[in-house]
């Protein structure tokens, strides 16, 4: 019964003609509903906004398929199938693929009709109503669905088909002249409606709409609102950068410049503004500058613009510009300086394996030439341990007992005596640290500071990341050094012997938390490692 329904369903036998299915009631009331959804309750008031936002999908999941069918001359079950496919994965991929809407967009420019859509996943309730279509309209498709059987499925529609045709082609493709245009020509009550924003992007052109797309900071980009302030446009890179929105902005309409009004919340943002004409802008403020409000959905001449308000204008041959802005919000993107300090490579950084804490017996240890130490402990009941710094000498030795120490982002390493002969064995210690604190040495005062030279910062190139440059200040016995990551300093007090090396020292102002190394916090994100003895030591 099963493969008798599939050869049903997938026939390859013409015996459909779909163009009598654009004369039926369910065709003809789904086309109704597209065109008064789209040309009559958009922005009315009379239904909700989340209703009218989906009506049009409803309704068009019925009328393209067999809308397409005709176009194509489809006579076949199989290839009205395909045209069901071809209508629900299109309306997929825009609704998950921000690229693939702006293809789209594109695609229907070039018949006149240009597409803004709205990427929005939850469109894909309306998939469906392709399988309510077939069922409804299959049956109108036969010989049998007129009363004159003789009428040969190869004959072209009649008057009444094809301006049916021709009507739902207009309907299918275009968008009222006030509204911002979603998956099948509907409109999502952003023209000319009012909205709650801060800045927004305003068409002050007189009669050409402007098309340009704007990207939000990803969701996983944090920001020193303070430290960027100074150059957004050269450390706000294009990778710090999500999925972003298309916009055709009739003359004399608001839109918003972000999306993310109603899920992230920040005390700045910032926006990147492109398109064909306009090279990549930064738009960045402080939400003390440009608090969320109500923005009206259109200026009529002459009026004034709100604090938040981008102006952009296009000339005769539809080239967008910016025309200016109320405030100080935008900043093209340009490259950092030759000699600006770019965040150091996560190749070197200190790391460790899960720590056997306790005291264990070194029977094994390796240092490889990249300084990672291989300690087998207790013969072999306990795994292999690594240890990962730039040190390539430890002052610890096969057969003498270890102490192990794990405080987190700190990890000590030190020698203790052996179980079995309690004999006193030398202070001897080595530390590493990680994250954004510095361990505690005994004598001595660690800290980092930023170091400010003049040459300016920018942004690391693959994530993103925007970081100063820190180095390292040591007070001990009375002797202090500064260094920096990639440098060690000896000290000695006369009772003990103290070798830094310094591994990362930066103080993050972006961070691009799901590709950079270190801890998930903006502020200092610093390395080193130690060697602590007695001086007496042999």
């Amino acid at each position: 019964m099963t493969r008798r329904w599939l050869d049903a369903v997938y026939s390859s036998h013409p015996e459909l003609r779909p163009a009598r299915a654009l004369l039926s009631p369910t065709w003809l009331g789904a086309l109704a509903v597209l065109g008064l959804n789209d040309h009559v309750l958009k922005g009315a008031g009379v239904l909700p906004g989340d209703l009218t936002g989906k009506l049009s999908d409803f309704a068009g999941m019925i009328v393209a398929p067999a809308l397409l069918a005709v176009l194509l001359g489809v006579k076949s079950r199989r290839g009205l199938l395909h045209c069901h496919i071809a209508v629900g994965l299109v309306f997929a991929l825009i609704n998950l693929s921000p690229a693939c809407a702006d293809a789209w967009s594109w695609l229907m420019g070039l018949v006149g009709f240009p597409w803004t859509i709205t990427v929005d996943p939850t469109d894909l309730l309306a998939l469906p109503f392709l399988a309510l279509g077939w069922r409804a309209l299959v049956p109108t498709m036969r010989p049998a669905a007129r009363s004159v059987p003789s009428v040969s499925l190869s004959r072209w529609p009649t008057r009444p088909e094809f301006g049916a045709a021709a009507l739902g082609s207009l309907l299918c493709v275009a968008t009222s002249d006030t509204s911002d245009t979603d998956d099948w020509g509907d409109t999502d009550n952003v023209f000319y409606e009012d909205f709650r924003g801060d800045v927004y992007l305003h068409n002050a052109g007189a009669d050409r709409d402007v098309v340009v797309r704007v990207r939000d900071l990803r969701d996983d980009v944090e920001i020193d609102c303070f430290n960027v302030q100074e150059e957004p446009g050269v450390l706000f890179s294009e990778a710090l950068f999500g999925e972003g929105r298309t916009w055709s902005i009739p003359p004399g309409a608001n839109v918003p410049a972000r999306g993310d009004v109603d899920r992230t919340v920040r005390d700045c943002y910032a926006v990147l503004l492109t398109s064909d004409t306009i090279e990549p802008t930064v738009l960045f403020w402080d939400t003390n500058d440009v608090p969320l409000d109500w923005i009206p959905g259109q200026h009529a001449e002459g009026e004034s613009r709100l604090r938040g308000a981008i102006e952009l204008t296009a000339d005769e041959d539809g080239r967008a510009s910016i025309a200016g802005s109320e405030s100080d919000f935008v900043y093209p993107q340009r490259p950092p300086p030759n000699d600006a300090y770019l965040p150091g490579s996560d190749a070197v950084r200190v790391a460790w394996s899960n720590p056997p804490t306790g005291v264990h017996r070194i029977d094994g240890l390796e240092i490889g030439s990249d300084g990672c130490a291989a300690f087998d402990l207790d013969d072999g009941l306990v795994p292999r341990f690594y240890f990962c710094t730039p040190l390539t000498e430890l002052p610890f030795e096969v057969g003498q007992y270890l102490s192990v120490e794990d405080q987190g982002d700190i990890l000590i390493l030190s020698r203790s005596p052996d179980p079995q002969d309690p004999a006193p064995v030398g202070d001897t210690r080595v530390a590493a640290s990680r994250g954004n604190t510095l361990p505690v040495v005994s004598g001595a005062v660690l800290a980092a500071k930023p170091v400010f030279d003049g040459s300016g910062i920018g942004p690391d190139p693959v994530c993103g990341t925007v970081a100063q440059p820190q180095e390292f200040r040591v007070d001990f016995g009375g002797e202090f050094v500064r260094f920096r990551a990639g440098e060690s300093v000896e000290l000695d007090d006369g009772d003990h012997h103290l070798t830094i090396h310094g591994v990362h020292a930066e103080r993050r102002v972006i961070l691009a938390r799901e590709c950079a190394e270190g801890p998930d916090t903006l502020g200092d994100d610093v390395e080193l490692a130690y060697v602590w003895t007695d001086s007496q030591q042999p």
